[in-house]
């Protein structure tokens, strides 16, 4: 049995390429929920089909912005469906692989990830009027961003203090992640889940 520490998208991709090569494997998350509160943004270069109306998906030049909150429910679904364990509110056994991330504790979040040198982003979701000046509709640029989802909400991300919008925030987030948004996206935290993968294999067949 493999053990995972975080049931982010790092976790859950991580351990779905475990699964997919016969490996057991067990998921611990601290959180009382997969997928909540969301704490990292809802963009992707690479969606999978079948999950493009499920998660709100909507197509940018970018790539896709979705709910965040659902691709990983989507993707616990799947860990489950493969045959694999998760465990809510339960921390990690000891020697269990680290994919918790760069998360301090906070509300709804107990334990603190194990990535540093972050920086701060806040996030915010309101509908499509009345933007802050300091985002532009479906476009990114190094500090910010700013994507229409498919439920019709905009979705916002700037690395600093959050702008108010004139009738204010449907909701408030943050989360630390790299200083630059080339590296936020949901991609790169499943190359880094699917790296981690691959470790564990490469070592344990080092082992045989």
């Amino acid at each position: 049995m493999i053990n995972i520490s975080g049931g982010g998208v790092r976790g859950l991709s991580c351990a779905l390429f475990l699964l997919e090569r016969g490996f057991k494997v067990t998921i611990y998350e601290a959180r009382q929920e997969i997928g909540n509160p969301v704490r990292s943004p809802g963009i992707i270069k690479s969606m999978p089909t079948e999950f493009l109306e499920k998660t709100a998906a909507k197509k940018n030049e970018y790539g896709w912005s979705f709910r965040r909150e659902w691709f990983e429910k989507l993707l616990a679904k799947k860990v489950v469906d493969s045959g694999g364990q998760i465990k809510l509110k339960t921390p990690g056994p000891e020697a269990s692989i680290d994919c918790t991330g760069g998360k301090s504790v906070a509300p709804g979040w107990p334990n603190q990830g194990m990535q540093f040198n972050l920086d701060l982003w806040n996030g915010g979701i309101m509908i499509n009027q009345n933007l802050p000046q300091e985002f532009s509709l479906n476009e990114i640029e190094d500090d910010r961003f700013c994507f229409e989802r498919g439920d019709g909400l905009v979705e916002c991300w700037i690395r600093g203090d959050l702008p108010r919008p004139i009738q204010g925030w449907l909701e408030i987030m943050s989360g630390e992640h790299p200083t630059s948004s080339a590296e936020i996206w949901a991609d790169e935290a499943i190359t880094e889940g699917e790296e981690i993968a691959k470790n564990i294999i490469h070592s344990l067949k080092e082992l045989d």
